[in-house]
């Protein structure tokens, strides 16, 4: 397995859209843990001073991007995901340079921290090979898409058809080591984060203490 730089603890959190990723790795965040998301990280690559400007210019047109102004991120997002090629374009794009921020960001994370990392596209990327752990949260896509509606979000025809664009979340449960559903209460939604972040660092307390008992055998 390929070892993310630093010495921390990386948990990578996906899911599917409108599932609670964000609250999810906020949690995290409020038991201790460093977050970072992909998609914050992802947008400084849309603001006025983007070095990938031209870029972008070049896959979704000049007034997808205007001088001196942020992208129009709405336009780049409903382009992306009605055209195979331009969304590949964009990731192909976007994903090496989210992952190389990414990666710096971490060497400066305080040894032995916990890692909420939240990418809506963890599998998809491969990001998961760099990953200690990772946590899937997830609820009937009928759920997610009343929840992205009553927060003014996209339009049901651009819900499904990102929804469309990721993978099953079947399969992203299947390869994930925690299941979160999330369509109870937030007191539950608490309670199932509070036991993963304990059973991740009791595992990893367990396996740290295992490597120095046979480093010490070894002497």
């Amino acid at each position: 397995m390929e070892k993310h730089p630093g010495n921390s603890i990386l948990v990578g959190i996906t899911g599917g859209l409108g599932s609670g990723k964000s609250t999810v790795s906020k949690i995290f965040e409020s038991l201790g843990a460093v977050r970072i998301d992909a998609d914050a990280i992802a947008k400084r690559f849309t603001d006025a001073d983007s070095p990938v400007r031209k870029e972008l210019q070049d896959i979704f047109g000049l007034e997808s991007f205007p001088d001196a102004e942020v992208a129009d991120r709405a336009s780049i997002a409903k382009q992306a995901f009605n055209d195979i090629k331009k969304k590949n374009a964009l990731n192909n794009l976007l994903h090496p340079l989210v992952r190389e921020k990414f990666l710096e960001e971490l060497t400066h994370v305080p040894e032995g921290s916990v890692v909420a990392w939240e990418v809506p596209l963890l599998f998809e990327t491969q990001g998961n090979a760099i990953c200690d752990f990772t946590v899937c949260v997830y609820l009937p896509v009928e759920k997610a898409w009343l929840r992205v509606k009553e927060r003014g979000g996209i339009p049901r025809v651009d819900f499904d058809a990102r929804v469309a664009a990721q993978m099953d979340i079947e399969e992203k449960k299947t390869l994930s080591d925690y299941l979160i559903r999330n369509d109870t209460s937030k007191e539950d939604l608490e309670k199932s984060v509070y036991a993963i972040f304990q059973d991740i660092k009791n595992r990893t307390k367990v396996s740290h203490e295992r490597e120095n008992f046979l480093r010490n055998q070894s002497r």
